[in-house]
């Protein structure tokens, strides 16, 4: 129902009369939301609306444009037995995610050359998550790929109402996590859901539900890629008031992380 709302505001703007009225309705008949987490596979988009919505919705940047493809019932039954009971990683990993409520599984392209992805969010489709269903090989890869992708959800509720930073939207960064240059906007995104996902992590291993050396390969990565991602934001950003505050808190849970490992290594 984001997702319609947020077209419902193209359409006004547009002035498109007719498509506004449809989608007032198809808003005010939809029902409330559920309560638990809704795990969902993405329909044929040729021929059904809310899916094509998702799509059109989820892949918005034509500099960096993916397939977002139905998958057959075969690959959705074997990805979800990657969201195991209570004490399973995945599950694990959402009850320490923002509030999301609809975990959307989808594939890539079978093109190897073209772009891939491993999970998607998009402001436009707050409180959903679009997971390519063939992209991780353990239950951790999930876990960190639901972190990674409810941390952007986090960051896109706290702009609701603001920007993040104040630079200009049209100059471009290294990003600690993709090749191609990014908004400061971006990098900080990818900054701030690194520390998510190493603390995801470093809460798996800790509660025996992760492999040990993966997690702690994955937990070098983040810090690495954080400390290159706010090494940017450190010299180049103009962080706003809400940015501020995002990334404070990520800031201090890495440093601490940090401090508790050398005291480890010296003791």
């Amino acid at each position: 129902m984001f997702g319609a709302y947020c077209d419902l505001v193209f359409a006004i703007e547009a002035d498109r009369r007719d498509l506004v009225k449809a989608l007032l309705a198809e808003i005010a008949a939809a029902p409330n939301r559920p309560a638990d987490l809704a795990i969902c596979d993405l329909a044929d988009p040729t021929c059904d609306p809310i899916a094509a919505r998702y799509v059109r919705l989820i892949n918005t940047d034509p500099s960096a444009s993916f397939n977002v493809l139905p998958l057959t019932a075969e690959i959705a039954a074997a990805c979800r037995s990657g969201f195991p009971p209570p004490s399973g990683c995945s599950t694990r990993a959402t009850r320490h995610s923002p509030p999301i409520g609809e975990i959307v599984l989808a594939i890539g392209s079978e093109d190897p050359t073209a772009m891939q992805f491993d999970g998607a969010s998009s402001f436009m489709l707050w409180g959903a998550i679009v997971l390519n269903a063939t992209a991780h090989r353990t239950d951790l890869e999930t876990a960190q790929a639901l972190t990674h992708e409810s941390g952007h959800n986090l960051l896109f509720g706290l702009s609701a109402d603001g920007p993040l930073v104040e630079n200009d939207d049209k100059a471009r960064y290294p990003s600690p996590l993709r090749a191609d240059p990014r908004p400061m906007d971006g990098i900080v995104h990818a900054t701030y859901v690194t520390a998510r996902m190493h603390r995801a992590v470093a809460q798996l291993l800790s509660a025996g539900v992760a492999n040990r050396a993966e997690a702690e390969a994955s937990l070098t990565a983040h810090r690495r890629a954080f400390d290159q991602g706010w090494a940017i934001i450190a010299r180049d950003g103009g962080l706003s008031e809400r940015g501020r505050a995002a990334m404070a808190g990520a800031c201090a849970y890495m440093r601490g992380f940090a401090e508790r490992d050398m005291h480890g290594a010296q003791g």
